[in-house]
């Protein structure tokens, strides 16, 4: 079975007698990989975890050794960790979104404070575009790897 290009999602086999057993696997990676929030950055599992739960794996110890990298997606019945590749995840604590780069996970960059919208709001749209999009332009990813 060969799986997609981006996301590694597995393809449903052909002429299989049961195909949902496919089927939901490539859904369980949907889940697992789409809207990507993560409860942390960690090197070792928590000590407990609901199903479905995601955290980013900084550089794996214990279950999860040489995982570095990744996003672990909790399943909790029977009890396991999934793993995936994963390029962009919010952290649903702090907020923050991160990027896998060459030196791994890190806060995507941005400037020290964006530059306060000023001006009559409702009058001048125009002004307030080319400041919002003023401050956009100095955002930008860290050590990005494509």
């Amino acid at each position: 079975m060969s799986n997609t290009p981006n996301n590694g999602i597995p393809y449903a086999q052909e002429a299989t007698l049961d195909p949902a057993a496919s089927l939901n696997q490539a859904l369980d990676t949907v889940d697992a990989l789409l809207q990507l929030e993560a409860q942390a950055i960690q090197n070792d599992p928590p000590g407990s975890a609901s199903d479905g739960d995601r955290y980013l794996v900084a550089i794996g110890t214990g279950a999860w050794t040489g995982k570095d990298g990744q996003l672990a997606r909790y399943v909790a019945d029977p009890g396991y960790w999934q793993f995936f590749p994963a390029k962009v995840a919010l952290i649903k604590a702090s907020g923050l979104l991160y990027i896998n780069g060459s030196s791994g996970w890190q806060v995507a960059n941005r400037p020290a404070a964006l530059p306060q919208i000023t001006g009559d709001t409702s009058s001048d749209l125009a002004g307030v575009v080319t400041q919002m999009l003023s401050a956009l332009n100095e955002v930008y990813w860290d050590n990005q790897v494509s």
